[in-house]
């Protein structure tokens, strides 16, 4: 038979604390039970069975008293009657007339409760307008925001400079000198033009063949049932008392079992082919012919090559110096065209962004004409 524990409310009028569940008025200001809410010392939750030192028990004769029923309400006068009571204590109505106990209007109270919640978050729905010092944080970002865009517009704007004039020019022309070379390779396959001096049978990779199987002994663990543990929950009645009812609870532990598994070994075999080893002929670089000047008659250079040389690639660059009227001077690489139209004594205008870049030289209208490589 389950046990009953005696329960506890508190006076919503006065204040008093735990009264027990068994009287009906409050012992300091007399009014009914009422609309209460009952608890347990030390809490309502799932304990174990050897957790139950805080607990106070009723004997079988104060349970049979109390009753197993809730507390009813008067449909007449909503008055708390106990259970075992046949006639409202306020009003004489009878229990049979009854049409809801204690669980029943919690029900109620909780889905009241609940809608009037809803019906507050809807109210509240539309947002309060931020008070005036949230809005620093913006503005402060939105003054970073527009900083930084002015930055990068200042950095990225043009500037014209038209007291430049062509101090000094210059250019150089390369061309690379390459040596056919003889080489020596190896592989599983030879290369066109190649010429093949051995070859032999070499490893080429190893492959995985099933020899036989092992038994090897091995542990696993299995999942098991080991015993059922006790423990308690604590049913609110809604009279005053708590029933406790006796649970129990699967327990497993990892049991180890011995057992024997086959596994496949496997051995390397050696798979051979047939390696080539080769010379063969590359063309590599190998000296660079040069010539440069600062006139205005540029030439390639003069070079000889030998029987096993060839030309190469062909490189040239071209480059003048402009300084403007205070004395400051720049650098700038171009096309060979460009640079005869600039001897040294021309006068020019070059515009260019304030980062160094996308630099042009401009007419008198503003119009870009060539464009320059600055030299750093």
């Amino acid at each position: 038979m389950a046990k009953l524990i005696m329960g506890y409310w508190d006076c919503p009028v006065c204040g008093k604390k735990e009264i027990t569940g068994d009287v009906m008025n409050c012992p300091a200001c007399g009014r009914a039970r009422g609309d209460v809410i009952f608890y347990m010392k030390g809490g309502e939750g799932p304990r174990e069975a050897d957790q139950r030192t805080d607990l106070e028990y009723l004997s079988q004769e104060k349970a049979a008293q109390i009753g197993d029923d809730p507390d009813w309400y008067c449909s007449f006068c909503n008055s708390l009657n106990n259970a075992r009571a046949s006639f409202c204590s306020n009003c004489g109505a009878t229990k049979a007339a009854s049409e809801a106990n204690y669980f029943d209007i919690e029900r109620k109270k909780k889905e009241a409760d609940a809608a009037r919640q809803a019906a507050a978050q809807a109210a509240a729905a539309p947002a309060r307008p931020a008070p005036k010092a949230s809005r620093r944080p913006l503005l402060i970002l939105l003054a970073v925001i527009i900083a930084v865009a002015g930055f990068l517009i200042y950095r990225n704007g043009t500037t014209t400079r038209g007291d430049l004039q062509v101090t000094e020019a210059g250019w150089s022309r390369a061309v690379q000198i390459e040596e056919n070379r003889q080489k020596t390779g190896s592989g599983w396959s030879v290369p066109e033009g190649a010429e093949v001096t051995g070859q032999k049978q070499e490893i080429y990779t190893y492959n995985q063949v099933f020899s036989h199987y092992e038994n090897r002994r091995v542990t696993r663990y299995e999942r098991v049932l080991d015993h059922y543990e006790e423990y308690y929950e604590y049913v609110n009645k809604g009279n005053g008392t708590f029933e406790e009812v006796p649970r129990q609870r699967p327990v497993y532990v990892d049991k180890p079992v011995e057992t024997t598994v086959r596994e496949p070994q496997y051995i390397s075999v050696p798979q051979y082919e047939t390696k080539y080893y080769y010379t063969y002929w590359q063309w590599e670089p190998s000296r660079v012919a040069e010539a440069s000047g600062s006139d205005r008659s540029p030439a390639w250079p003069e070079f000889t090559l030998a029987e096993n040389e060839r030309e190469g690639q062909r490189t040239e660059r071209y480059t003048f110096t402009v300084t403007d009227a205070k004395g400051q001077s720049s650098s700038y690489a171009m096309t060979e065209d460009v640079w005869n139209q600039y001897p040294v004594g021309s006068g020019l205008s070059i515009s260019a962004k304030r980062n160094g870049t996308d630099v042009w030289i401009v007419d008198g209208s503003g119009n870009k004409v060539s464009q320059l490589t600055p030299i750093r």
